[in-house]
């Protein structure tokens, strides 16, 4: 498990935005879906009620990234590390400190967010975007 985290110049797309630029899905007939602002936050999202998944991780420790993770009781073997970032915030106050690093994967013909809470040393499948 790592106990740093990869950086990168690189900030991910906020949640909900898709490659298009414009929020929504397109329906059958040409229309796009309109959602309120937490149904976009919640698309793409792995879990239930739009948060992420636990999931275990193998690390390669040499490389410093994650190179396979089960999800949905399917072991994903990871193609290529395409971003990495770091959320740090919150540090000055005693609750709400968030501290993760975060690897956008491609992996079995899907590009995931995974996350390392460096807090709680869990990961967890933030989101997946394709």
């Amino acid at each position: 498990m790592p106990s740093g985290g990869a950086t990168s110049g690189h900030r991910p797309e906020p949640p909900g935005e898709t490659g298009s630029g414009r929020p929504g899905a397109e329906t059958g007939d040409g229309q796009a879906e309109r959602r309120s602002g937490a149904a976009r936050a919640r698309a793409g999202r792995p879990g239930p009620n739009g948060e992420a998944v636990p999931v275990a991780v193998s690390w390669d420790e040499r490389a410093r990234r994650p190179v396979a993770f089960i999800w949905r009781r399917r072991r994903y073997q990871v193609e290529r590390v395409l971003e990495t970032w770091v959320l740090e915030t919150g540090w000055w106050k005693d609750e709400g400190h968030v501290s993760r690093s975060y690897w956008r994967v491609r992996a079995g013909g899907r590009v995931v967010d995974l996350r390392y809470d460096r807090l709680s040393k869990a990961w967890a499948l933030e989101r997946e975007l394709g």
